[in-house]
């Protein structure tokens, strides 16, 4: 990630702008935490909860950043994915996931993360439009996954 930050910042001229910086800053919180998390006893619950809860949001904000700055969907997808395996209800990454894959028209896995996120969070308003605009391309296209679509209703 770093080499690409690094590479993109160079091109533009910007090698000690405000922003690469405070990513470099969020990316080594990350990799301390994920340090301190490989040593913590594990009998110690509630430290490593709230060491992976902290570790969750660090990856998403540098899935944000990574997306909305960056332009990078490749690693985006991988810093929302990391956010999932510390916090695997995290809404906004799964909610960001899902967008990314109707962007990329992976719609079978788009499909997959706002099923997801809707067992989550039932009421969740914008999975829930995301889901319906999900059904109108699978049906403009003559196909749709009958089981998601169901499991949906339900």
């Amino acid at each position: 990630h770093r080499e690409y930050a690094d590479s993109r910042s160079s091109f533009t001229g910007a090698s000690h702008g405000a922003v690469p910086r405070c990513s470099e800053c969020l990316r080594q919180a990350s990799d301390l935490l994920n340090d301190l998390l490989s040593q913590v006893r594990v009998d110690d619950e509630e430290l490593v909860r709230q060491l992976r809860q902290e570790s969750a949001e660090l990856n998403f904000m540098l899935g944000e950043y990574y997306e909305m700055r960056e332009r990078n969907l490749e690693y985006a997808v991988g810093y929302y994915g990391e956010t999932l395996r510390h916090d695997d209800t995290h809404e906004r990454s799964i909610l960001a996931l899902a967008r990314i894959h109707l962007l990329k028209n992976e719609l079978e896995v788009c499909e997959k993360q706002l099923m997801t996120l809707l067992r989550v969070d039932p009421a969740n308003e914008e999975a829930s439009m995301l889901m319906a605009e999900l059904m109108m391309m699978l049906a403009a296209q003559g196909g749709r996954s009958d089981g998601g679509a169901q499991e949906y209703k339900d």
